[in-house]
This record gives structure tokens, C-alpha cells and sequence, in this order.
């Protein structure tokens, strides 16, 4: 209900209560005084009530000022109800950082015409003095702070000067979701653009490091979605191989986010990347040629064999055998001729490859290679082995 009085001369602070109780702050306009109280749900239906108004004695005179006028509760079956107040966030949940739309209703009965928000816990004030429109409404835009500790917290607004008229709404401050960060692409170039998207960072800016160094080579905002998406130039000194790529909020480097990046050659190749040691140089046989058995060769020509101290005799067995062996690793053209044939199987479409000369001129040493169709496979038999 709304009270006014009048004859508060030199008030300081005027109180209103219901029955001595319920004290409620008013506000003074000398010589008047108006504000509003609530009737308490617990009160008895009937005309035993008093609505007091009271003023603090002042300093220099020390009068003080008292008025006090009868009221009736009724049952309300045969009355109109008072304007229902509301309060809702939307959303009404979430992390740090997320922005909430508050909205309020029903404050009509504010005689300042604003409202003052807060949290019922702890007392925290959100903000003072909020307008409050004709109609009883007003809006507001709150963002959780940062250090909330995650739990749910009551919000009451309440009309300025009049703590007894308000409304509560209740908002539950969750645990941040773990930052994430995705590159494309995921290798490239020094010096590439890369396109660098997060989710989930509380924070006003990132910071870009290479393998978690300082300082950072790029940095971006962060708008109040949590998200962000930026490019970002890989460092020109960057070597090629494996590395980390770090988004860390710059106010609090214990929020942040990796992901893998490969620095590749000027070709695209990633160096390190191919086994340059895959081949075996020692599968090829140079010495296709049994050694292990020399007295089974049929190039032995005649030996004579001289009656000879035995160190002579083994001087002389060890060059016939080194005789055997390189002979038989070194062959001769005659002897290759004689027992090596090869054969080139013909194709069609071949072409010349000798540069045909003027008449009654040498041939010329020139040698044209033209393509020409696969000739098929060749074989070389050896002969007589």
C-alpha cells in the first residue's frame, strides 16, 4: 500500500512499519513523507492493525515526528489483488561471462520509479538505481564476473529506498567448459595462413604461442559468446616438423588450449618424413659367382705338380686358386661373346636412333632419343655355365 504524511517538519529519515514491525525506509519531502509497505502474508484478517510513520529527531531541535493510521486486512475475496512483481534472467544459467538479460514487472508501487539489484546471499550489489518505467517494468544486462565460484545465487530486485517491495529470481553460475582450439588446415608452409577457431574461453583476449613460448606471435578478441574464429601466420622461422600451436587467455594463461601443427617444406613435403635409409645396398650380389668351391670349375687348365718343400707347395696352391677365382670374376670379351647372348625383342612403332648423315659424308656421333612404345621384356641367357 502507498502512505503519505504530512507536517514532518526538518525530517531526516522517515521509517514506515505495519503493527511496529516490518520496518520500511520513506522518503522525505519536507514537510511530507511518502513511500510503501508491504501487508505481511501472516497477517490477521481484521481492523486491529496500525500503519506508523515515524521521523528521526533532529540534531539542532531534537523534535521528533510520529503519525499513525489505522488499517483493515481483508480476506481478499472481494478485493482486487495487488500488481503481481516478477523477476526473470534469461538465460538463468551458465558460466563466467555469460551475458544475462534481467527484466522486471509489477514495480509500480516504486515511489523512486527505479529499482536496486542485488544478491541475497552475500549482499553484492549488482547495480543501484535502475529506471523503472510508467508501466512498473525494467530491463537490465548483468554478465557474470569473472572469479564467481560456480553454485546458485539469488537475485532480488528491489525498488530503491523500499527493500520491502521486490522480487527474486534465481541464477545458476556453472563450471566453464574446458577451452578448445581447432586449426585449418593442420600443416602447411611457414609463413601459410592458418584459420584458428575456439570455443569456450572466459576471457577478453588470446594470445597465439609457438610451442608455448613467448612472446606470442598473434593475438584476438574474444566476444562474449566464448567463441572466436581469426587467422593467424605461421612464424617465418618456424622449422619444418611437428609443433604446438597454444591459444591462452592474456589475463589468465591457467585457461587454454593446444592443437598439433606440421611445418612442412617449400614443396609441401614434411621433412623427416620419409625413411631415406629404406634401401638395403647390400642386397645385390656383385659376386654372382660360387667361390666356395674352386676344384669344380672346368677352366682349370693342366697342372704340374713339382716335388717341393711344403711351404713352396702351399705358396703354390694358394696362386692357383686366387688365379681360378679372379679369372673366373673377370671374364674377357671373348669369352663373354662366346657364352652371353642377347636379345632384343622388337616392337612396333620404334624409331631410329642413329642420325642418318649426308651422302658421301661420315656418320656423325649424334644419338637422337625418341619415345616409342614399350618393346617387351629382354632376357640374356648365358650359355655353357
Amino acid at each position: 500500500m502507498s502512505v503519505t504524511g504530512t507536517g514532518f517538519e526538518t525530517c531526516g529519515k522517515a521509517t514506515l512499519t505495519f503493527d511496529g514491525q516490518h520496518a520500511t525506509p520513506a522518503t522525505v519531502d519536507d514537510p511530507k513523507i511518502y513511500g510503501t509497505i508491504v501487508v505481511p502474508q501472516d497477517a490477521t484478517v481484521g481492523p486491529d492493525h496500525t500503519i506508523e510513520a515515524t521521523c528521526d529527531p533532529d540534531v539542532d531541535s531534537g523534535n521528533a515526528y510520529h503519525a499513525e493510521a489505522p488499517f483493515t486486512v481483508t480476506s481478499g475475496d472481494d478485493t482486487t489483488p495487488a500488481d503481481t512483481r516478477t523477476l526473470t534472467l534469461d538465460p538463468d544459467h551458465g558460466p563466467v561471462g555469460t551475458s544475462i538479460d534481467v527484466q522486471g514487472t509489477g514495480f509500480t508501487q516504486c515511489s523512486a520509479k527505479s529499482v536496486d539489484l542485488y544478491v541475497v546471499e552475500d549482499g553484492t550489489t549488482i547495480a543501484s538505481g535502475i529506471p523503472v518505467a510508467s508501466n512498473g517494468d525494467f530491463s537490465y544486462t548483468e554478465i557474470v564476473r569473472e572469479k564467481t565460484t560456480p553454485k546458485t545465487y539469488t537475485f532480488r530486485a528491489a525498488c530503491t529506498g523500499e527493500p520491502g517491495i521486490y522480487a527474486d529470481a534465481v541464477l545458476v553460475v556453472e563450471s566453464p567448459a574446458n577451452p578448445v582450439l581447432t586449426l585449418a588446415p593442420t600443416q602447411d608452409a611457414k609463413g601459410a595462413t592458418v584459420q584458428a577457431d575456439g570455443t569456450g574461453f572466459t576471457c577478453p583476449d588470446v594470445d597465439f604461442q609457438w610451442d608455448s613460448g613467448d612472446p606470442p606471435f598473434a593475438t584476438t578478441p574474444v566476444p562474449d559468446s566464448r567463441a572466436f574464429t581469426a587467422e593467424i601466420t605461421v612464424p617465418a622461422d618456424a622449422e619444418p616438423g611437428a609443433h604446438t600451436i597454444r591459444a591462452v587467455c592474456t589475463a589468465d594463461p591457467d585457461q587454454y588450449a593446444e592443437a598439433p601443427f606440421t611445418v612442412t617444406d617449400e614443396d609441401g613435403t614434411e621433412t623427416g618424413g620419409t625413411q631415406t635409409g629404406g634401401t638395403d645396398t647390400g642386397g645385390t650380389q656383385t659376386g654372382g659367382t660360387d667361390t666356395g668351391s674352386t676344384g669344380g670349375t672346368d677352366n682349370a687348365g693342366a697342372v704340374a705338380w713339382v716335388v717341393a718343400p711344403a711351404s713352396l707347395g702351399a705358396a703354390l696352391i694358394l696362386a692357383v686358386a686366387a688365379a681360378v677365382y679372379f679369372g673366373r670374376l673377370h671374364r674377357g670379351p671373348r669369352w663373354v661373346r662366346g657364352h652371353v647372348r642377347a636379345t632384343l625383342r622388337p616392337a612396333a612403332a620404334t624409331a631410329d636412333l642413329t642420325e642418318q648423315s649426308p651422302s658421301g659424308e661420315p656418320p656423325t656421333r649424334t644419338i637422337r632419343l625418341d619415345p616409342h612404345a614399350d618393346p617387351g621384356s629382354a632376357s640374356i641367357d648365358e650359355v655353357d655355365r
